[in-house]
């Protein structure tokens, strides 16, 4: 590993769209750590607009954020294919490096900057806010507790409705672009998840459809089922194609009681201790922010990521987690591509 960087930690920013926001407003929970030095995006108004409270400089060329001998890191924020090509270059120049999900296209992709990044000795993390929702975080001490019991059933839901994005955005529903749809935007999160609360997937099944044909060459809806490492079943289903706001649910069902998380739910998260429990027991730990919640947790992500990489401490996330996520997506892929053949994980 590198020394130390100096502080503040100089960051180029690649990718200016809907995430960057979000990303900005980490590195802002931690100015002492951080100076955004150079935005980099093809639009010249949306880089403008997140480069102005940094006053940082403006570019339309990622490659010369990377070139920047200032820059000491480089958060990459960039349409799927690109990640590969971007996050290789950055690691070649000996940069440290934080990349949004999913790691790239093919897990091979994935493990190819994974080996990369130890081989270059550079601090690498990516941008999967799954576990630093507060929802979750309050799942896995329940699940841990064992409090549940012995689990034998995780359904998990991801809503949203893209479809102005998928008919009109310059990568989003395009194949070469995105890799597919809201199989592996979305089940890059699950299948993080599943990894880190149940030790990941035995074996899956998978069914895709398309919805929206205006302008998208990719599925809209997908469910995945199968087993968990532990034996129990699980149903992952994914839909860019509902009418409510962007949500996500899960469903924890063991011998002794039952979890259900559903970020539109007032409270959101709830215990079941047996049939006839119509009271249930809400989580206070876990406030109900219908707006918020997805927000927060990607500022939580990007911030504890600055906060670790000064303190010379690994990644919450583990890279290799989302390796792993990349490869279940792949055996999705497979599955529906084979008439939904069984694929073991």
């Amino acid at each position: 590993m590198n020394p130390k960087p100096a502080i503040p930690i100089k960051i180029g920013i690649i990718g200016a769209g809907f995430i960057a926001p979000m990303h900005a407003a980490g590195f802002q929970e931690v100015p002492n750590l951080t100076q955004v030095s150079v935005v980099c995006d093809l639009d010249e108004k949306r880089v403008a607009e997140l480069a102005g409270p940094f006053n940082a400089c403006t570019t339309t060329d990622w490659k010369q954020v990377i070139s920047d001998p200032d820059v000491q890191l480089v958060d990459v924020l960039l349409p799927h294919h690109l990640h590969y090509p971007v996050a290789m270059a950055v690691l070649e120049a000996g940069k440290h490096l934080l990349l949004e999900k999913p790691l790239a296209m093919t897990a091979t992709q994935s493990q190819e900057i994974v080996d990369k990044a130890r081989q270059a000795g550079v601090y690498f993390g990516v941008a999967e806010n799954t576990c630093y929702i507060k929802a979750y975080e309050e799942a896995e001490k329940v699940i841990r507790s064992g409090r549940l019991g012995e689990i034998n059933l995780v359904r998990t839901f991801l809503p949203a409705n893209e479809r102005v994005r998928l008919s009109t955005a310059d990568f989003w529903g395009r194949r070469a672009a995105f890799g597919g749809g809201a199989l592996i935007d979305s089940g890059a999160h699950t299948f993080y998840l599943l990894k880190w609360l149940f030790d990941g997937i035995h074996d899956l099944q998978a069914f895709t459809s398309q919805k929206f044909q205006v302008g998208a060459e990719v599925e809209d809806n997908a469910d995945v089922r199968g087993h968990l490492v532990n034996g129990a079943d699980f149903l992952s289903s994914f839909s860019f194609t509902v009418e409510i706001p962007h949500s996500e649910r899960l469903e924890v069902y063991g011998t002794t009681g039952a979890l259900i998380i559903d970020q539109l739910a007032n409270p959101p998260a709830k215990i079941y201790t047996e049939p006839m429990d119509f009271d249930d027991t809400a989580l206070e730990e876990v406030t109900y922010d219908p707006l918020g919640w997805h927000f927060f947790s990607v500022v939580a992500g990007v911030s504890d990521f600055m906060r670790t990489l000064v303190a010379g401490k690994p990644p919450r996330v583990d890279p290799q987690d989302c390796v792993y996520a990349v490869h279940v997506i792949e055996k999705a892929y497979e599955s529906a591509r084979n008439g939904n053949k069984l694929v073991l994980i």
